[in-house]
């Protein structure tokens, strides 16, 4: 399993290299298709699942419910992260998929229009992913694996609440103070 979502991952990557070498513009279903997986999410949550939970069976871990709680998840985060890293990857030449509604609504929509949308459909998905999560009949998936999806989408959330996380300056010092600073208990 983890040796395919790398492979997933890879080729997703490429994919959007040659997109960027080709200087071609994909269509908005091809990047969402493409995208979620390139998020990268794979390689790190779904070999978590079979550490927070009863052990799974192959079946279980085979059923199309993982995948569509592991797309939800992902599309979600890769939404978010397109939001606030559009500008910046903008000047890198880099697409995204506020870029790409932009482009294919042919001028007429707005960075600000496009934005809003976004935030209505990954609301959508979120509402999606929640309900199958607390989905109990018919599902196969333990409720601590679902949850998993549930916990990763608010890390998300709070990632990108404000700005790109992998560059907010306030999320490095942040990150910075817990590893450097020292903790400092209060006697009793």
């Amino acid at each position: 399993m983890l040796s395919l979502q790398w492979l997933d991952l890879l080729k997703s990557m490429l994919r959007e290299a040659e997109w960027l070498r080709d200087k071609s513009v994909p269509t908005m279903d091809d990047y969402m298709k493409n995208g979620y997986v390139s998020f990268a999410l794979g390689p790190i949550v779904l070999p978590t699942l079979y550490l927070v939970g009863p052990k799974l069976s192959g079946k279980v871990v085979q059923d199309p419910e993982i995948r569509h709680l592991y797309e939800l998840m992902s599309t979600f985060g890769r939404l978010l992260n397109d939001i606030r890293s559009f500008k910046r990857e903008s000047e890198e030449g880099k697409l995204n998929a506020v870029s790409l509604c932009i482009i294919h609504g042919g001028g007429i929509i707005t960075e600000e229009e496009t934005i809003k949308e976004m935030m209505s459909f990954i609301a959508t998905k979120r509402r999606e992913l929640l309900k199958l999560v607390l989905q109990e009949k018919g599902s196969l998936i333990p409720r601590e694996c679902k949850d998993l999806f549930w916990k990763m989408t608010r890390v998300l959330h709070l990632f990108y609440m404000k700005d790109d996380g992998f560059t907010s300056h306030e999320m490095i010092n942040a990150v910075n103070a817990v590893i450097e600073e020292p903790i400092v208990l209060n006697e009793l």
